[in-house]
């Protein structure tokens, strides 16, 4: 675990000597700032802060929480890569037991957008995540890699079509604890709605869990709300309720909230 902690310090050192270098640079004019993304667009490599709390009900009771700070950025002139930083703070409460809280399991992600036209893209994204809860019903117990590819499809409304698979799966950690080895197909949809500052995506997805030989449907619905101009970018708050379906779910809903501030 120590290796993953100095790697996760060296690179939050690389990302605030990069900030302070930018924040040196001109003003760039207000198209060059993001303006009209609101983060849909799995293809839009933008700077942004983002401070989220995702509470899940677990089947059979108790339930979960997780406090996460996030923070993303562009890579090289062409801002077709991006590197985000994930810092959780969880919290379990099993059913007819105290609640334990603590640092959860810190990542870091690579995102790479390539094959980019007008009606098409793909997005691949790569993603650490690091042994570094505290307790060891705080995370999984082990250090994680996860692999994306997404297929985004524009269309000429304005909608965005973007499918994804995702493959989780640990190299390393306590023996003691059970292997990751999950898929999830994901569907992920975008409408277009005629208020620009209001937006809505859809998440229907399957999950797989190879390790324990199990899957089950989930549906998220995320609507967001941009407030305005904040720190050089712009500010907005969302929801995101989910449910999850089958009768080896291992929860039944779940209710994320966040605030985030892009393209500054």
């Amino acid at each position: 675990m120590a290796p993953a902690r100095h790697l996760l310090i060296a690179s939050l050192a690389v990302l605030c000597a990069t900030q302070a270098s930018a924040s040196t640079a001109p003003t760039p004019a207000p198209e060059e700032q993001g303006s009209g993304d609101n983060g849909t667009d799995p293809t839009k490599m933008s700077r942004s802060i983002a401070l989220q709390h995702e509470h899940i009900a677990l089947r059979g009771g108790g339930s979960t929480g997780s406090m996460k700070l996030s923070y993303a950025m562009p890579l090289g002139e062409g801002k077709n890569q991006s590197l985000r930083v994930r810092l959780p703070v969880n919290r379990v409460s099993p059913p007819g037991q105290g609640s334990h809280t603590g640092v959860g399991d810190a990542a870091i992600q690579l995102t790479r957008v390539f094959g980019l036209t007008s009606r098409h893209g793909y997005v691949a994204q790569g993603e650490w995540v690091f042994d570094t809860a505290r307790r060891a019903e705080l995370g999984s117990g082990r250090s994680v890699l996860k692999g994306t590819l997404v297929y985004v499809m524009f269309f000429e409304d304005g909608r965005i079509f973007a499918p994804a698979v995702v493959h989780s799966r640990s190299v390393a950690g306590g023996g003691d604890r059970p292997g990751v080895n999950t898929t999830a197909i994901d569907f992920y949809y975008v409408p277009k709605l005629q208020d620009n500052r209001t937006f809505v995506t859809l998440d229907p997805a399957l999950s797989v869990d190879w390790e324990h030989r199990k899957h089950h449907p989930s549906l998220a619905v995320t609507v967001g709300r941009a407030l305005g101009p904040a720190l050089g970018g712009s500010a907005q708050v969302f929801v995101k309720p989910s449910v999850f379906g089958g009768g080896e779910r291992s929860a039944n809903w779940g209710l994320e909230v966040g605030f985030k501030v892009i393209g500054f």
